[in-house]
Order: structure tokens, then C-alpha cells, then sequence
């Protein structure tokens, strides 16, 4: 269960243009643990999560911000580092119910 005191520390984010998922690497602290991982995301719950991100005035300049990598099949993968400037903590419990977290 999420409890209010957990949170997350969004690090960086990678999405990939032939594919509908995002994977954000970040460090989760819960219940007193911190441990380092990544998260897939769906597009509709990346949606909810960048509205999540305006409610607390925190916007992704993708435009400015976004690293582009054109992979030999044409596909192109987006890079971007979110732990410049100021750090994004949100509490776990705002992400959304379905994702998975990949550790070891």
C-alpha cells in the first residue's frame, strides 16, 4: 500500500518512437527504504502523470530539453534528464495504480 510519506524522485525519462510506453528511472523511497528503479508507463499514464506535474507547476520542455538518438532502423529514441535543476519528488501515491516497477 502507498502511503502518504512515500515518494519518488524522477530522474530521467526515455520513450522511444515506435512504441506506446515511457520509462522513467528514478529512486523510490518507501517505508523507509530507498532503492533505485524504473517505471513503464503507458502514453494514457504518462498523460495523467504530466497533469499531475502542471497541478504542482512543474512543465517538461521537451523542446528544449529532449536528447533525440536515430537508431539504424529508423527509430528514434528521447532522452531526457530530469535531475538538472530542481529535483522532482512526488509522492507515490499520485502515480497512477498500473505500472510496473523494474528492480533487481
Amino acid at each position: 500500500m502507498k502511503t502518504l510519506f512515500d515518494s519518488i524522485l524522477l530522474n530521467r525519462l526515455q520513450m522511444e518512437s515506435n512504441s506506446s510506453e515511457v520509462t522513467l528511472d528514478c529512486t523510490v523511497f518507501e517505508r523507509g527504504n530507498q532503492y533505485e528503479t524504473e517505471i513503464v508507463l503507458s502514453g494514457n499514464s504518462m498523460n495523467q502523470l504530466l497533469s499531475e506535474l502542471a497541478c504542482r507547476d512543474i512543465e517538461l520542455d521537451f523542446e528544449q530539453n529532449c536528447d533525440e538518438i536515430m537508431l539504424p532502423d529508423g527509430t528514434t529514441v528521447y532522452h531526457m534528464n530530469l535531475d538538472s535543476g530542481r529535483p522532482i519528488f512526488l509522492p507515490l501515491y499520485v502515480m497512477p495504480e498500473k505500472l510496473r516497477l523494474l528492480r533487481a
